[in-house]
C-alpha cells in the first residue's frame, strides 16, 4: 500500500485529500498541531472500509511544523510503522490571520509577529526537506511526489496580508527550484495555488464578506492535488485554482540569456 504524509491533515484541504487517498487504498499519516481534530479525523478515516474491503489505515501524529524535531520524529514514526517508504507528501499546513506588520506606534517600533512566515514557509521548507530525504531511500527505487500548498498570493499582491504573501511567494520559489534539482532522482515537486476556499483558515465573519460564487470548492483542490500525484509527467507545476477554473502558471521567461545562465547555476 502506498504511504502519504499530510501536514495540516486534521481538517480542511488536508483532510479532504486524505479522505480520498484512504478510500483508494493508501496509508495516510495526518500531521497536525491540533490533537482534538487530528485524532477525530484519523478515527473517522479508520472507521471506513477501503475498496477491497480491508480496514483503512490512518495515523495521527501531533506535529508543530515550525519545529524541525517534531517533523523529523513524525516522518521517522511513519517510516517505522509502514515499512520505510513514503510515496507522497502534502506540505499543506498553514495559517493566514491578521498581522501587526502595519501597526503604528509613537514609541519604539516592536518586532512584528513572524508566526505566519514560520508556519507557511518554514514549515514547508522543513517538510519538503524531510520528504526528499525519505524519498531518496524508497524501495525498490528512489522517487515520490511532493505537493506544497502555496496560494494565489504567491503570484499576486495581497496588501492586507503582506507576510502571508511573502511566505507563499517563498513556497512557490522553493517548489520551482526543488523540481529542477530533484527531477533526475525521480522526485516530482509541484504546488497548488488556491484562491478563496471556505476552510478553517479564516473565521466565519471574514468568509461571510465574500459572495458564495467567489469560493473554490474543496473538491476542485482535491482533484488538482491527486492529478499532480497521479500524472508521472507532472513536476514544477504551479496550479492556480479559482472558482471552478484551474490554471497552470508557468515560470516567467528569463529577461535574457545572462539571467537564465545565472539562475540555472551555469558558468558558461
Amino acid at each position: 500500500m502506498p504511504v502519504a504524509v499530510i501536514t495540516g491533515g486534521g481538517a480542511g484541504m488536508g483532510l479532504a485529500v486524505a479522505t480520498v487517498l484512504v478510500a483508494d487504498g493508501w496509508r495516510v499519516a495526518l500531521l497536525d498541531v491540533n490533537s482534538t481534530v487530528g485524532e477525530a479525523a484519523a478515527a473517522s478515516l479508520n472507521s471506513n472500509q477501503i475498496k477491497d474491503g480491508s480496514e483503512a489505515q490512518s495515523l495521527f501524529i501531533r506535529t508543530d511544523v515550525t519545529k524541525y524535531d517534531d517533523l523529523r520524529t513524525a516522518f521517522a514514526t511513519v517510516a517505522d510503522r509502514w515499512g520505510g517508504n513514503i510515496d507522497f507528501v502534502f506540505a499543506n499546513a498553514g495559517i493566514a490571520g491578521g498581522t501587526d506588520f502595519y501597526n503604528d506606534s509613537d514609541s519604539e517600533p516592536q518586532q512584528p509577529s513572524l508566526l505566519v512566515e514560520e508556519i507557511c514557509l518554514r514549515g514547508v521548507v522543513f517538510t519538503s526537506h524531510l520528504a526528499m530525504h525519505y524519498m531518496r531511500r524508497n524501495k525498490p527505487a528512489p522517487g515520490g511526489v511532493i505537493v506544497s500548498t502555496a496560494s494565489a498570493a504567491s503570484i499576486y499582491a495581497s496588501p492586507e496580508l503582506p507576510l502571508y504573501a511573502a511566505a507563499k511567494h517563498g513556497v512557490l520559489g522553493l517548489m520551482r527550484s526543488m523540481s529542477l534539482q530533484l527531477a533526475s532522482e525521480g522526485i516530482r515537486v509541484n504546488s497548488i495555488l488556491p484562491g478563496a476556499i471556505r476552510t478553517t483558515l479564516h473565521t466565519k465573519t471574514i468568509w461571510d464578506q465574500f459572495p458564495v460564487g467567489d469560493f473554490t470548492p474543496v473538491e476542485e483542490v482535491v482533484s488538482t492535488v491527486l492529478g499532480l500525484v497521479n500524472d508521472p509527467t507532472a513536476t514544477g507545476r504551479a496550479m492556480e485554482i479559482s472558482a471552478g477554473e484551474t490554471f497552470d502558471r508557468k515560470q516567467p521567461d528569463y529577461c535574457n540569456e545572462t539571467m537564465q545562465r545565472i539562475m540555472q547555476g551555469k558558468s558558461y
